[in-house]
């Protein structure tokens, strides 16, 4: 496998802004914004013209959002952009809370076939309004308009679901109604806690619970032939030993992962993302052009690395493993109770050490000079530190074993 790459990725995330009509109690950036950490921002129109001239005349597919906590509606020059993008042959996915999808722009995107993303975490008025503070039924009113809509045309619309403890038995209901209303695809992710009041909330601690909805609701995704992507079920002490069957216990071995190859995510500043489980930053449009990051030593690093036996530590443990982008069958996502617990310290109280680091952070954003420091601080650490400060504290640590690595599944890449 050589690591320079003439083939440029097929699909990328891209935010361009991470501005956002709600704020949402289970949404990491309300805490992020409450510590000053997330400033108002919208991509450049440098940083948009590289895009539009390196990276998305080779794109087969262009997902905006579900890369930040964005909601890219909110971008001041949206419709302008989504007229650029949609002039160029590709795919165009939204991921949006639907709040400022007016009639519209609803046709237009329709017109140009886009994947709509809606985003929810309850089905109820009760549940879904005690997150999100805004009017259930006139979320599920442009639902059903975009249901009826896309009829004839290519464009799909999916519903993104997060479950935790106070919406988890609603996911029956979620299915039905989504299958009433002609949804194309629905996936259920993990709420992931960041601060310690959320913690038991987390579905980690409603195992049993869990894993009774999620069998019924691969019971309900086949009854319905409605494409559901489900967590996998957790392990607990009545877990059949050894079980690696697909949708069903989590697997402790590594999948391999294709995403340094076939994507790439781009944030609203212009950094250059792995993809959009990944905060490490690879380049800066600001700084160069995309085909100099895409083959630059990080990158090169990175494939090298991501499918060997060491991985690098925000590869090793990450969700996306052995999910390729675009596929069009049922997904099966991480149940793995280190990293959903990964920000507050595991299930019994351990603290990890990316749990110490926020601690510290948090303490020194409660000062005046830490409050002006930290951000800046932050930003310089992703962009120019992480990485390399990743790559020499995982050498130290030992290699994976044959068993902990899946090679025999692990996709061919080929140059082109």
């Amino acid at each position: 496998m050589r690591d320079k790459l003439t083939k440029m990725p097929s699909f990328a995330w891209v935010a361009v802004t991470n501005k956002c009509n709600l704020s949402c109690g289970h949404c990491q950036r309300r805490l992020l914004k409450k510590q000053g950490l997330i400033i108002p921002k919208e991509m450049s129109a440098r940083v948009f013209e590289k895009l539009e001239q390196e990276l998305i005349p080779s794109l087969k597919k262009i997902q905006f959002g579900g890369n930040n906590f964005g909601e890219q509606l909110s971008a001041s020059n949206w419709d302008d952009i989504f007229a650029r993008v949609s002039k160029f042959n590709i795919d165009i996915s939204l991921v949006s809370n639907a709040i400022l999808l007016t009639t519209e722009r609803m046709n237009v995107m329709i017109d140009a076939g886009v994947e709509f993303n809606f985003s929810l975490e309850g089905i109820t008025s009760e549940t879904y309004e005690s997150v999100r503070g805004c009017n259930f039924e006139n979320f599920i009113t442009t639902v059903t308009e975009a249901c009826r809509k896309k009829a004839g045309t290519r464009s799909r619309v999916n519903l993104g679901f997060t479950a935790l403890r106070d919406n988890v038995t609603e996911i029956p209901k979620l299915l039905s109604i989504a299958a009433g209303l002609g949804v194309d695809r629905v996936t259920i992710t993990h709420f992931v806690p960041w601060e310690e009041g959320q913690r038991q909330n987390s579905l980690v601690y409603h195992k049993a619970l869990t894993n009774q909805i999620l069998g019924k609701a691969r019971e309900l995704a086949r009854d319905y032939k409605l494409l559901v992507d489900l967590p996998l079920l957790f392990t607990t002490d009545e877990s059949p030993k050894n079980k690696d069957l697909s949708g069903d216990i989590a697997p402790m071995s590594l999948a391999p992962c294709y995403h340094p190859w076939e994507s790439v995510s781009i944030s609203e500043k212009g950094n250059v993302m792995p993809c959009c489980a990944s905060s490490v930053v690879m380049g800066s449009l600001e700084d160069s052009s995309f085909s100099e990051i895409w083959n630059n030593r990080k990158y090169q690093k990175l494939r090298k690395t991501v499918n060997s036996s060491r991985p690098l530590s925000f590869c090793r443990n990450c969700g996306l493993r052995g999910l390729e982008v675009g596929d069009m069958k049922p997904l099966s996502f991480c149940s793995d109770e280190g990293i959903l617990l990964g920000a507050i310290g595991k299930s019994d109280h351990a603290r990890s050490s990316r749990y110490t680091l926020r601690t510290v952070k948090n303490s020194l954003l409660k000062t005046g000079l830490g409050s002006k420091l930290v951000p800046y601080a932050m930003e310089i650490y992703r962009k120019h530190v992480a990485f390399y400060a990743i790559a020499i504290l995982d050498g130290r640590k030992p290699a994976l074993s044959k068993k902990d690595l899946r090679s025999k599944s692990q996709k061919k890449h080929h140059e082109k």
